[in-house]
């Protein structure tokens, strides 16, 4: 008779372990449709960022790059962009340009005889804590101070001037222009 109930119980036990094991299956399996959306977001990301150049400037009437025939490569830098009607970082408007200069309100002390730009400095000022943050966490990934300018061919010399000066406030301390490649 003990025998039987051992048997019972050994049954019992194997049965329960299934029911477990199944529960645990049915629990860890992977919904293919949340899977799915999260790699058409990383799909997408990544096709709206890819860029065959660090500095993808497209030309218009109102941002013509001088030309040059320069054999550096182009490196990826922060980015001012310099057109005849705004001042952008990576991309980003930062404020508005009429007639090549900016709004003496928005210029340090709003006096228009200032040479810091003060919407530029922040904005260069916050990239500059973005990349020594990731300095502290990746070596290979040091701040260099480099910033590569993207003006317009026509910019005046007194708005280049204002540019690179808050830069430099901002620490950026190596300038490049981008420029277009004559040909050849």
């Amino acid at each position: 008779m003990s025998s039987a109930v051992e048997e019972k119980r050994k049954h019992q036990k194997a049965q329960k372990k299934a029911e477990r094991d199944a529960a645990l299956a049915k629990k860890a399996e992977l919904n293919m449709t949340s899977l799915m959306d999260i790699f058409v977001n990383v799909l997408i990301y990544l096709l709206m960022n890819y860029s065959t150049s660090p500095v993808d400037v497209p030309q218009s009437k109102e941002h013509t790059l001088p030309q040059s025939s320069t054999k550096l490569e182009v490196k990826h830098t922060t980015t001012i962009a310099v057109t005849k009607r705004i001042i952008m970082v990576n991309r980003k408007k930062v404020c508005d340009v009429v007639k090549n200069t900016v709004d003496p309100s928005l210029k340090k002390d709003k006096q228009a005889s200032s040479y810091l730009i003060t919407p530029l400095f922040k904005e260069l000022k916050e990239d500059v804590q973005k990349q020594k943050k990731i300095a502290k966490y990746n070596p290979s990934a040091a701040f260099k101070g480099e910033v590569t300018i993207v003006a317009d061919q026509d910019m005046s010399f007194r708005l280049l001037s204002e540019v690179m000066y808050t830069a430099g406030q901002a620490e950026f301390s190596k300038f490049k222009f981008a420029v277009v490649k004559k040909g050849g």
